[in-house]
């Protein structure tokens, strides 16, 4: 079976109800501190965990932001979980076939489980009283009129086994012999025979005897006796006994415990003495031994060894797999609880904030948490291109390199690598720290931009997008504002209102398909582009201008880029005036290397900037341009730096600073 939908509704942080679409046997629940994560987690052990585990107290009702909780009478919650069966599990089916329902004629059936709980106000218990029941609803998700519901019975119980595994990992708790704990969950799977829990308690008696037997050992006993009988008269547990712990078989298997060697002190380790990465791993090596267990007993049917069935559906929900285990190790644990997913009949829900995590998940199985303005949590998928085309690869690509998108409140969208650079330095400067600010910037490039903008959008993540105009270069200016406005509409901009021209007209579909094709020759053209490019700004697309960022700081910090050169190095520049033929070649070379064309001649360009994509060439293209940026960077004061900053830097911090109401620099 598989979870493939959990809604959630009136359960702590979520508010109002909130569908979980589950596409895999693994789901990862992702977002920052306190979205919901764990809260979803708790959901599924309310509905299907251990009589102690379903408690529900009025905490677990949702309060909104603004409620007083001494204003409000009751409270209602309902959590609801959707099973699908898979091919190779058509054998459960006989369990839950009168629970089924179809949403048409020949679609596959479903089961639908669902906890009601219900929070009256008492005047004489502080608490209040909570009522649950669980249900089978009998009625298709999306068929209209009433409901049918039906409890669930109290043998369904065992069919399901949720096992949790809190963010604080306490293996030492897990190994006594207590219902609930993971170990007593594996170790009731076994069959101890009469005779030898006999003998095994004849030989500890044994033992005990020996030990009460020692001359040193009564002259303890005789004193400890002794002052206990000066300090109570009571008949009852006046008599006491030093012993091992107990005297049988279950005393004894309550104090099991495991060792660990070789340690580097010569001895044997317990539990509380291994580091806590290690603890935590351990903890997670017993809920595998319990899986492993089960399922050689579904196998094996070996009713002599192992007492108990396994549970038709087991769900493992683990929070923060991360916690206390070096990043090398994670891909080892993820890798363990992909395989413990791909095993019959179990599904593994995990909860992270960390990228470490993130970028060794499939982006399909991430379902992302929020929360709102409201204080209620909101979740979405992440939405990817379709499978087949380029875009799809890049995009994947993209979110394994860059995580840290997942838990961004703001995400700056560059080009490239001297964007990073660039945009590290200037938080400095601009005093305005993204770690601080969970500000992510993200070199992601101009290609298939509008999959990472749609991507943002589904996530209500806010972002900002730096972009080079390319003026003169394949595809450059006019193709570029045109790829924007094209690409804003798909993602849900008002046409009428991004199109409208200065005379109240909508540019039209046609004149937009063709905007690429429109001239930058004339003084006008470049008025007119850059207005557009002005335009856009009011939907956080920012332009490098003319051409890149590199060529912005070039035209910007000129100096402090001729003198980042190494030693006896820089371009071999003809003098003007004693070779300007030389000289014509060379400004001719540089200017189509730049431009990336054989027939560029930089018409949109003063001489300046034509003079400037000699050293262009120099730096960017024959040079690392992370490289030459850092060394450029470094011969500048934050004074020197602020004073000649491209107007653009203080656009784009200026839109940092109101969507995080941040003081403005």
């Amino acid at each position: 079976m598989l979870i493939s939908k959990l809604k959630i509704k009136g359960f702590r942080s979520f508010g109002q109800e909130v569908v979980i679409d589950i596409k895999k046997d693994l789901a990862a629940f992702i977002g920052l501190n306190s979205s919901g994560k764990t809260s979803a987690l708790e959901a599924l052990r309310k509905l299907f965990g251990s009589h102690n585990e379903r408690d529900l107290r009025f905490q677990d009702f949702h309060i909104g932001k603004d409620e007083n909780p001494e204003d409000f009478e009751s409270r209602e919650l309902a959590i609801e979980v959707r099973l699908d069966f898979s091919e190779a599990e058509k054998a459960d089916i006989p369990h839950f076939f009168s629970y089924m329902v179809v949403d048409e004629e020949g679609a596959d059936p479903y089961v639908r489980i669902r906890l009601e709980a219900s929070w009256k106000k008492i005047d004489y218990e502080p608490e209040g009283s909570v009522e649950l029941k669980t249900y089978f609803i009998k009625v298709a998700e999306y068929e209209a009129g009433d409901e049918i519901k039906q409890l669930v019975p109290s043998h369904f119980k065992s069919i399901f086994q949720i096992l949790y595994v809190p963010a604080i990992r306490r293996p030492a708790e897990q190994l006594k012999y207590a219902s609930g704990s993971i170990l007593y969950r594996v170790l009731r799977k076994i069959n101890f025979k009469d005779e030898f829990k006999e003998k095994f308690d004849e030989k500890i008696a044994e033992i005990n005897d020996d030990f009460r037997g020692l001359p040193e050992l009564e002259i303890v006993q005789k004193a400890i006796n002794g002052y206990w009988d000066k300090f109570h008269k009571d008949e009852r547990y006046k008599e006491t006994s030093l012993g091992f712990g107990g005297s049988d078989f279950d005393s004894i298997l309550k104090k099991l415990e495991i060792s660990f060697s070789p340690t580097p002190i010569h001895r044997k380790f317990d539990i509380d003495e291994l580091g806590e990465g290690y603890r935590s791993l351990f903890y997670l090596t017993l809920v595998c031994a319990l899986l492993e267990i089960e399922e050689k007993l579904a196998k094996e049917h070996d009713e002599e060894t192992i007492g108990i069935s396994r549970p038709l559906m087991t769900i493992l929900a683990i929070e923060e797999p991360e916690n206390h285990i070096a990043p090398q190790l994670l891909g080892r644990v993820i890798k363990i609880l992909k395989t413990i997913a791909e095993k019959p009949n179990c599904q593994v829900l995990l909860s992270s904030h960390t990228s470490a995590i993130v970028k060794r998940l499939d982006p399909e199985s991430i379902h992302h948490f929020r929360i709102t303005e409201f204080f209620h949590t909101q979740v979405n998928g992440i939405i990817l291109p379709e499978k087949a085309s380029e875009a799809y690869k890049y995009i994947k690509e993209a979110i394994y390199n860059y995580p840290e998108i997942y838990f961004s409140k703001l995400v700056v969208i560059g080009e490239g690598d001297s964007e990073d650079v660039i945009f590290n330095r200037l938080m400095e400067v601009k005093d305005t720290d993204f770690d601080d600010n969970i500000i992510t910037f993200a070199p992601l490039g101009h290609r298939f931009v509008n999959h990472i903008w749609r991507l943002l959008e589904a996530l209500h993540i806010p972002y900002i997008t730096l972009l080079d105009l390319d003026i003169e270069r394949e595809g450059g200016g006019w193709g570029r504002i045109k790829y924007a406005l094209k690409q804003l509409i798909k993602n849900g901009a008002d046409k009428n209102k991004l199109l409208k021209l200065d005379d109240d007209s909508v540019l039209s579909d046609e004149r937009l398909d063709e905007m690429h094709k429109w001239p930058l020759n004339k003084k006008a053209d470049i008025k007119l582009i850059m207005g557009w490019v002005s335009f856009l700004q009011g939907y956080r697309v920012y332009y490098s201008s003319p051409l890149d960022l590199d060529f912005l700081m070039l035209e910007h910090y000129t100096d402090f880029y001729k003198k980042a050169i190494p030693k006896g190095g820089g371009p071999e520049i003809p003098d003007v005036d004693e070779d300007p033929e030389a000289f014509a070649k060379k400004l001719e070379t540089a200017i189509q290397a730049t431009l990336k064309s054989e027939k560029a001649v930089g018409v949109t360009y003063l001489d300046e900037q034509k003079e400037l994509m000699i050293w262009y060439n120099y730096h960017f293209l024959g040079r690392g341009k992370p490289s030459t940026h850092i060394h450029a960077l470094s011969l500048m004061t934050d004074k020197e730096l602020l004073d000649n900053l491209p107007p653009i830097f203080d656009k784009v911090f200026k839109t940092i600073a109101k969507e995080l109401k941040l003081p403005v620099k």
